[in-house]
């Protein structure tokens, strides 16, 4: 390839990654000099133990959103298993209902409260 094709190339490379370096900055930099940071919430989890078969687990986790809570889970058992999710707010608590198939995996939402916040999962309801 000769110098004359060759630059054409590299420029339209150079500038498509001009395009792809450009929004990325500009998603940081924020508005009026100010900086904005974006902090990852680690999905807090919990699990219960199966009757059958011995040593398997149905495994949850969830993160708390604004107005709902989003419960994914995996039951590794034979069996339906029910489980009990205990929401606390500024009113106290309250308790909801989670009943999962064996072998079967999925994910459930909850409404909630502003202030709300599911704090952990127990067997049985």
């Amino acid at each position: 390839m000769n110098g004359k094709k060759l630059t054409p190339v590299l420029a339209g490379c150079g500038a498509a990654l001009a395009l792809l370096s450009a929004p990325a900055t500009a998603a940081t930099a924020g508005t009026a000099g100010t900086v904005t940071t974006a902090t990852a919430v680690a999905a807090q989890r919990d699990s219960t133990a199966c009757i059958k078969p011995s040593g398997k687990k149905t495994n949850y986790s969830w993160t708390n959103g604004n107005s709902s809570t989003t419960v994914y889970f995996n039951n590794h058992c034979s069996h339906r298993v029910y489980a009990k999710l205990h929401f606390k707010g500024p009113a106290g608590t309250r308790t909801e209902c989670l009943a999962t198939n064996g072998g079967t995996k999925g994910k459930k939402k909850f409404r909630k409260g502003l202030a709300e916040n599911l704090t952990n999962i127990s067997k049985d309801c």
